[in-house]
Formats: structure tokens, C-alpha cells, sequence
């Protein structure tokens, strides 16, 4: 079954099929909702409050009750990489503004605006430093994240070497029993 999704203000809709996250939906429609933590329920930036279809949606998740305050709940707001779209019919939903400076928290953002004017008033060679100090800390994150990922395949790799090895050995167990214990009829 299909659902008609709207996203409001701007009018934005189409239809989606039923199983899809509200997350999904504005995607495949053009809407680009923000999300720091890239649709994991990590956050509060893509929320949603429904106008209208809220029946049509699963139900809360623990990471909606976790982000959401009461009051934002009881306003209608769902995280749209959380809500799923479970029946048909008619949804209206709209993007929650985010209020300025929230993508940063102010601490970051102050740190920021600190780095920048710190940043302004060095000499050329200072600035030059600093670049070639934030180009190593980079490289050493990028090569300690490949290999975190090398190690994480290998040890997938050596787990199922280690699988097939156990199943063979428990076949071969299974082989060495009589045929009374196994369930299968003796031999004549």
C-alpha cells in the first residue's frame, strides 16, 4: 500500500510505501531535513511535528523518548529517521526549525570563534605550524580508523574460519556416533 506524504510548508509531496521512515520520505521528495548524527536517533535536528496522519506511524522509540522532551512529544514531534510509516492514508508532517547555533553547542561555538581570533593574529610561520600540527592529527586519526577497520576484517575473517572449523569438527562428531543417538536408523 502507498501513503501520501506532505511535507509543509513548502508543499513538497508524493507517495512513499508503507515501511518507509518518515526519514526516507523526505529524501526520495526533494526535503532535505538536517541530522548531526546522519539518521542513527542520535540527536533532536530532524525532528518533525505531525499535522496530520499520526496514527499512520509506528510507535515511539526509546531514542525518541530519550531526545524529546515530554512536552515535544505531546506537541506531536517524532524524529523522522525513527518514525516508520505503517498504514496508509494521508500524512502531513513539518520540519522542526532548528533554533541558530544548535547544529554547535555554545561551548563549541565560543572555542570556535576563539581558535578563528587566535588563528588571525598569528605570523605566517606560526600559521603554517598550526596547519602542518591539524594535517598530522588528521593523518594519524585516518590511518589508526583504516587500521581499526583492517583489524575489524581480519578478525571477521578469522571468525569464520574458526565457524567452518567447528561446524566441520561437530559433523564429523556427528558421524562417529551410533545411529541410535543421532535419530537416523541403523544400517542393515
Amino acid at each position: 500500500m502507498s501513503v501520501n506524504v506532505e511535507f509543509a510548508p513548502d508543499g513538497q509531496h508524493g507517495v512513499v510505501a508503507e515501511g518507509t521512515y518518515l526519514w526516507d520520505a523526505a529524501k526520495r521528495l526533494g526535503v532535505r531535513l538536517p541530522a548531526e548524527c546522519e539518521g542513527r536517533g542520535e540527536c533532536d535536528t530532524c525532528a518533525v511535528a505531525l499535522k496530520e496522519g499520526a496514527t499512520l506511524l509506528s510507535s515511539l522509540t526509546n531514542a525518541e523518548r530519550e531526545r524529546l522532551s515530554p512536552e515535544r512529544l505531546a506537541a506531536g514531534e517524532r524524529l523522522a529517521c525513527q518514525a516508520k510509516i505503517e498504514r496508509a492514508g494521508a500524512l502531513v508532517v513539518e520540519p522542526v526549525p532548528q533554533p541558530e547555533g544548535t547544529t554547535m553547542g555554545d561551548e563549541e561555538q565560543s572555542k570556535s570563534k576563539d581558535l578563528r581570533a587566535d588563528f588571525k593574529g598569528m605570523s605566517l610561520q606560526e600559521k603554517f605550524a598550526t596547519l602542518v600540527e591539524l594535517e598530522f592529527d588528521a593523518m594519524t586519526s585516518t590511518f589508526r580508523a583504516v587500521s581499526d577497520a583492517a583489524t575489524a576484517a581480519l578478525g571477521k575473517g578469522v571468525d569464520a574460519v574458526v565457524g567452518a572449523g567447528r561446524e566441520r569438527a561437530r559433523r564429523q562428531r556427528t558421524a562417529r556416533r551410533p545411529p541410535e543417538h543421532t535419530g537416523a536408523s541403523p544400517k542393515k
